[in-house]
């Protein structure tokens, strides 16, 4: 039996679906593999059979729910309105009998993440030593596979503005001078902010550049201490009760504030389903960043004659209905064009862990997506997610692209601050 599902409510979820298969095209796990058994309709098949004791819980039918990515592009794409906790809870049942994701058989935790932030370039580099410029392909199999796979996937993006604002004027051909900073105005209302445990550490810099933005956009922030990861990592890993652990964690530290501020600002699009769905705070709270930043008026943005693709991160297309807002937010950059690329719902095949757990199909997956994005004939990728940026960066570099990748709040912050 599942948790969380009575035997009626179970076998009423599992008739909804109607075996139609117009969820396979969105399935990046069924477009990678040609297999129905890595499908929604495959999976929710086995679940049934599990259930009713018609098969058991076999190592091929655990993997079949293990190598599900939890993008929920089937969710979106079902005409019959399929539960999405139903693939939640079949991973979860699966998980909770495998061995958690590992790299060279450490467990990786939110609290390893200070350590590949500091130990991350050096590591790269000396891959890079060993293998050379195609040290991604080199180090693809073998023993130093997963630490090239966690090396080389982890979110990247420019620590002090300086550079961003260099790598940016390469892309555009301007020549940015800040003489002077930008005023904030009064604050006209105020938020808490999550840092996250991605966000706050790898991705430092681009954090800050958001709350200037937010500063710009008249918002003042209250960042409570104690917080820590949402949870989402280690529910996905398989270990719900340390999950649940680091929830009510969370909520002792985000509460009070919250409950006085009305709003919890999210980066992570991941982050932000876990907060909602668990129920941390007050799932009305939580509102994600680009979302926020959209709803405020920001300084005019300069004229940037550059050519943008927007890679969704699932967990804010298909989790929260998150499409809209960024490219708003671009469009309102003079000049900037923004084109769209093939199979724009399909997962990247980040997945939280399953880079790690399942390096050669994530990688298959992310070189797809990079493709993909290299053919739109963009200038730069945007997202808004830093699982997303790791992956995409990774396979763009692995595949021999010079396109570059970054977080959308960096390229708003220079449109509108540098």
């Amino acid at each position: 039996m599942i948790p969380c599902f009575d035997n009626n409510r179970l076998d009423d979820l599992l008739q909804s679906c109607v075996q139609c298969g117009l969820c396979l095209p969105h399935c990046a796990t069924y477009l990678a593999t040609g297999s129905e058994t890595q499908s929604p309709r495959g999976r929710l098949v086995l679940l049934g059979d599990v259930v009713h004791g018609k098969a058991v819980l076999t190592p091929s039918i655990r993997e079949a729910f293990d190598l599900c990515l939890g993008c929920r592009a089937c969710e979106t794409a079902c005409p019959s309105g399929i539960e999405p906790a139903l693939l939640e809870a079949a991973r979860t049942m699966a998980r909770s009998v495998m061995a958690p994701p590992s790299v060279v058989g450490l467990r990786l935790r939110p609290e390893s993440l200070p350590w590949l932030s500091r130990a991350g370039a050096l590591g790269e580099m000396c891959l890079r030593i060993l293998g050379g410029r195609s040290w991604r392909r080199r180090f693809a199999d073998g023993a130093l596979a997963p630490l090239a796979r966690l090396i080389g996937t982890r979110p990247v993006s420019p620590q002090p503005s300086g550079e961003l604002i260099r790598r940016l004027d390469g892309l555009t051909g301007l020549k940015t001078e800040r003489d002077s900073l930008y005023a904030a105005p009064a604050p006209t209302t105020t938020a808490t902010l999550f840092r996250g445990c991605v966000n706050g550490t790898l991705l430092s810099g681009t954090q800050s550049r958001l709350v200037e933005l937010l500063s710009a956009g008249g918002v003042a922030l209250e960042v409570p201490d104690h917080q820590t990861c949402c949870g989402a990592l280690e529910a996905h890993g398989g270990d719900p009760a340390a999950a649940e652990v680091r929830r009510r964690r969370n909520s002792e530290a985000l509460r009070g504030s919250v409950v006085k501020t009305g709003t919890l600002i999210v980066e992570a699009a991941g982050c932000g389903l876990e907060l909602k769905a668990s129920a941390t705070v007050d799932p009305e709270h939580v509102v994600d960043a680009v979302v926020l930043l959209d709803q405020l008026v920001l300084p005019p943005r300069r004229r940037l004659e550059l050519t943008v693709v927007v890679h969704d991160p699932c967990h804010a297309r298909h989790g929260q209905g998150i499409v809209d807002e960024p490219r708003r937010l671009l469009a309102g950059i003079p000049a900037l064009r923004i084109v769209e690329p093939e199979e724009a719902d399909v997962c990247c095949g980040s997945g939280g862990g399953y880079a790690l757990a399942h390096p050669e199909l994530s990688a298959s997956m992310g070189l797809r997506k990079a493709r993909l994005l290299a053919a739109s004939g963009a200038d730069l990728v945007v997202t808004a997610n830093p699982g997303c940026l790791g992956q995409v960066r990774d396979a763009l570099a692995t595949d021999g692209s010079d396109l570059e990748i970054l977080p959308l709040t960096d390229l708003l912050w220079y449109a509108c601050l540098s």
